[in-house]
């Protein structure tokens, strides 16, 4: 019996196809190696220009996903796969042409890898994915103290954690005001669970947000900003050299929501520590 694909992204068509094809070749799969050749896909094509794909950041075990796991457990629950990633039965799979024959190219040139073969291949081609590898051991190294800022958005978690720990960020201050997001990934709570997970500190400063009061009120970003510039930040300046302080010994970065820093309080704020000597990088 054929099941039909409901309501399914692409990025979980990709997997079920990844996914028949190792059945095909009586591959032994599991979760750990099925990672790792979704990496390869991730990084060896581009596929990522069609369709929006798994993203990775260094773990455990080398690159890691949380949407592939979280995908694993849809599949599951849709009944598409069996525990043990079999297949239930055959699924019309609604990719186009051109995914296919790069994913046919990845799983003929790989396929075939045991899971020691495709993890050491991985780790010797993207060394900077197997920096908190526990088979490797974690490796301390110093690297110069500073301030960094970033927006989520347009970002999954998996994207933001991997921007993270490529830039050898201690500890993420959040300043928003209301540290709520429709991603819920980004959510105070949830997002410092993640970052814990990597080693990474989170902290929050809602006093160096723009409550939703202002941000009602001034619709405008000159006009907003221009308010938080005079009337918010002046009563914060204890706040201000707390993050200054905090910048010259560790490597911070501000997160709030906008990609673009100028359309961002975060970006008044960054021009503010340039008063304490710390020139912001936006990532």
């Amino acid at each position: 019996m054929n099941i039909h694909m409901r309501n399914m992204l692409q990025r979980q068509a990709v997997l079920i196809y990844v996914i028949s094809l190792l059945q095909g070749s009586k591959q032994k799969i599991d979760k750990t190696y099925l990672d790792k050749l979704l990496f390869l896909i991730r990084k060896e094509t581009e596929i990522d220009k069609r369709i929006k794909f798994y993203n990775f950041f260094p773990y455990k075990y080398g690159p890691f996903s949380n949407l592939f796991y979280f995908d694993l457990e849809y599949l599951k629950k849709e009944g598409y796969l069996k525990e043990g990633l079999e297949l239930r039965s055959s699924v019309e799979i609604g990719l186009g042409s051109y995914e296919r024959t790069i994913i046919n190219g990845i799983v003929e040139k790989y396929g075939k890898y045991g899971l020691r073969e495709i993890r050491d291949y991985v780790y010797k081609n993207y060394p900077e994915y197997a920096s908190k590898s526990l088979l490797r051991g974690k490796q301390k190294t110093e690297h110069k103290a500073g301030v960094f800022s970033i927006g989520y958005e347009g970002k999954d978690i998996d994207s933001f954690l991997d921007l993270i720990i490529q830039n050898h960020i201690d500890i993420v201050v959040d300043v928003r005001a209301n540290p709520f997001s429709m991603n819920f990934a980004f959510t105070k709570k949830k997002l410092a669970n993640y970052l814990e997970k990597v080693d990474v500190e989170y902290m929050h400063i809602p006093e160096l947000g723009i409550n939703g009061e202002y941000r009602k009120k001034f619709k405008d970003y000159t006009k907003l900003f221009a308010f938080y510039r005079k009337e918010i930040l002046p009563k914060q300046i204890s706040k201000v050299e707390e993050l200054a302080d905090l910048g010259k010994r560790k490597r911070i970065a501000l997160l709030c929501f906008e990609q673009n820093k100028d359309n961002c309080h975060r970006g008044v704020l960054s021009e503010k520590l340039g008063e304490y000597g710390i020139m912001v990088e936006h990532l």
